[in-house]
């Protein structure tokens, strides 16, 4: 079974999945740090007390000599003493006698017993006991040793939560692109089926001999007409977004009066732009440069920024396009009232097939192409486009095109 064949329901599972695997191996990592840690610290009292035991038997001889040395003072003080002197202030010495008490050095001993030796061969009836009492040397070598565990384990999650991120990425795409899938089928099967059956409709009624006049045979042949360019207009737009995505789009890139493509588009929706209910102003800053532009592309862009603008606005538009040059641009700027967008609208507003409106019993028609479609131009322009918009107070599109694009 491939990605692509996965169900959307075991693709969320998965998704899940990849988000809480990096925390596995971050506690596994954890736990082996500490266990490491823990016999760190032990093979290195280990060793020191290793060397400390070794020191302690090697010192005998030098012992007996200093002890007679004393002239038969033989005490245990005095024991203590030439074995405190052989090690630094990290060590307590503690002298016992046979019955096991402490006849030199603290009562109770602070630290860790970590070497004794008895002192019988020396002809003494007493233990010499080594407690360590300052472990910082110790710490150290641990700590260093910290750093390496932590270091590998810092790399070893990342690289794990580096995975899991690609991987979580790519699962979250599918899913994403399964939910499109699904959403474009159903938002073309709706808009097709619409226009189909008022032809289908229009066409029974007159084949049934239904139409009473010439004149309303020639109004039903209006609207089949009208519907028929609808329909025509949704398979150009899938066409055209089509090419676009798949960068078969051959765009031709000439000196271009923006002007005449203002009117053009203005002409091209003058039926609605002029409608009753519609106060459409066009304001224009003249003159405005030529630009390096595809001119069917930067028509194509204002024809679907206003018609975008009819059908997100109500009974009352309220319907701007405004046109500046700056040094090195011309902008763009098409205003209306209509019902504007939430933040989280606007993220997205210009992604295939998505519309604020997600009901497929929608009021306005359209596939949700049109501003998807109108980003692939902008950018293919290199120019830029950003939207300006709040919940109830209308929507401002801004495209920005630089004079030479090249």
């Amino acid at each position: 079974m491939t990605l692509h064949e996965i169900k959307p329901k075991q693709l969320r599972a998965l998704l899940l999945l990849l988000v809480l695997v990096p925390f596995i191996p971050m506690v596994l990592m954890l736990r082996f740090m500490l266990d490491a840690l823990e016999g760190e610290r032990d093979a290195a009292m280990e060793r020191a007390g290793s060397v400390y035991q070794q020191t302690l038997m090697n010192a005998g001889p030098s012992l007996a000599k200093h002890l007679a040395s004393k002239a038969g003072e033989q005490q245990p003080e005095d024991a203590r003493k030439f074995y405190r002197g052989l090690f630094d202030r990290e060590i307590e010495v503690a002298i016992a006698d046979a019955d096991n008490r402490i006849v030199a050095g603290p009562a109770v001993p602070p630290g860790r017993l970590v070497a004794q030796a008895a002192l019988r061969h020396l002809g003494l009836p007493w233990q010499a006991r080594l407690y360590l009492v300052n472990d910082s040397a110790i710490k150290e070598a641990v700590r260093g040793q910290f750093k390496i565990y932590a270091w590998t384990a810092l790399l070893t999650v990342v690289a794990i939560c580096s995975i899991a991120a690609a991987a979580g990425l790519t699962v979250s795409r599918q899913l994403r692109l399964h939910e499109l899938k699904n959403t474009s089928v159903a938002t073309v099967a709706h808009e097709l089926r619409t226009p189909l059956a008022s032809i289908r409709l229009l066409v029974d009624t007159m084949r049934e001999g239904r139409c009473r006049t010439d004149e309303q045979r020639r109004e039903y042949l209006d609207l089949i007409a009208a519907e028929t360019l609808r329909l025509s207009r949704l398979t150009d737009n899938f066409l055209t977004h089509s090419r676009l995505d798949r960068d078969h789009h051959a765009f031709t890139f000439a000196p271009t009066a923006p002007r005449a493509v203002i009117d053009a588009a203005v002409s091209a929706l003058r039926a609605k732009l002029h409608a009753p209910g519609c106060d459409f102003t066009l304001d224009v800053v003249e003159p405005l440069p030529e630009i390096t532009t595809d001119r069917d592309g930067l028509l194509t862009v204002l024809t679907n920024l206003l018609e975008n603008a009819l059908k997100y606005t109500g009974d009352k538009k309220s319907i701007t396009l405004r046109a500046r040059s700056t040094p090195d641009a011309v902008v763009f700027t098409i205003a209306d009232n209509g019902v504007g967008l939430t933040r989280a609208e606007r993220k997205r507003i210009f992604e295939p097939f998505f519309q604020a409106d997600q009901k497929l019993t929608r009021a306005r028609e359209g596939c949700g192409l049109g501003l998807a479609i109108v980003r692939e131009i902008v950018t293919a322009h290199r120019g830029t486009i950003e939207v300006k918009s709040e919940p109830g107070q209308g929507s401002a599109f801004i495209v920005t095109l630089l004079l030479k694009n090249a």
